[in-house]
């Protein structure tokens, strides 16, 4: 009998384990799923974080353009109305010095285009890059990696600009085969861009965060995001020639 007893015991005392050992189990499984839901709301929260701002990019992009639109609309109202005060002596001047601003422009563009401007080419090394930079009074740089995809998304809008204004220079350099320059402009993201204005570095632009966190923006956010920094000229996206021949033709004033 106490044979039989000790069996009882010993019996009891291994499902009571067993039990304790499943419960263990189960609070084990509760809590991986509870840290697993806690970092998909994070993961929710983030995604939910990047939509945010991406639109809010895009609302203040569009904020821009429209009031671009506005401003345009009210300089031609004021410009129509100074033009219907004129007499024929003012008119001939403002002929004349049309005449001279168009010579102008036409002399600029032919520097600009000798100086590299309109295309967009690769630069090599350390010597060659300062160079650049210290010719032109807007330069754009895309520091890239080739094994970067995103590097080739900037390159085709960066492409595209360099045709559109040649106002500014664009070049692009391997930031793996110039380390010195690396280092010294705390580039350490690829893609990024660099802002040079009279000869020195006035902005870097490190990945696509100013783009709206995406790959499939437009070559219009760029070219706002380098204006918001002086890198280019502002452009109508209805009028962009002639936009972008009052602003040459300012220049030309001051030049």
């Amino acid at each position: 009998s106490q044979t039989a007893a000790h069996l009882v015991l010993s019996t009891q005392r291994q499902q009571y384990i067993k039990m304790s050992t499943a419960t263990e189990e189960q609070k084990q499984a509760a809590r991986a799923r509870m840290q697993q839901e806690m970092a998909a709301q994070q993961a929710e929260m983030q995604m939910q974080s990047l939509a945010q701002q991406r639109e809010n990019l895009i609302t203040n992009n569009v904020l821009k353009i429209l009031k671009g639109v506005e401003e345009k609309m009210d300089q031609g109202l004021q410009e129509l109305q100074k033009v219907e005060e004129l007499n024929e002596d003012d008119l001939d001047a403002l002929r004349d010095r049309r005449r001279r601003q168009m010579k102008n422009l036409a002399a600029k563009k032919t520097e600009w285009r000798l100086n590299g401007h309109g295309e967009y080419r690769e630069v090599r090394g350390e010597k060659e890059f300062f160079a650049e930079v210290k010719s032109s009074k807007r330069v754009v740089v895309h520091f890239f990696r080739r094994s970067t995809f995103r590097c080739n998304i900037v390159d085709r809008h960066l492409s595209d600009l360099a045709k559109n204004h040649l106002e500014t220079k664009f070049i692009k350099i391997d930031a793996e085969k110039s380390p010195f320059l690396v280092e010294r402009l705390k580039i350490w993201m690829m893609p990024s861009i660099l802002v040079c204005i009279d000869g020195k570095t006035s902005k870097t632009i490190m990945g696509f965060e100013e783009f709206g966190n995406c790959d499939d923006f437009s070559t219009k956010v760029v070219a706002t995001v380098l204006e918001n920094y002086g890198a280019v000229h502002h452009v109508d996206a209805d009028d962009e020639f002639e936009e972008k021949k009052k602003q040459e033709d300012d220049e030309l004033d001051d030049w």
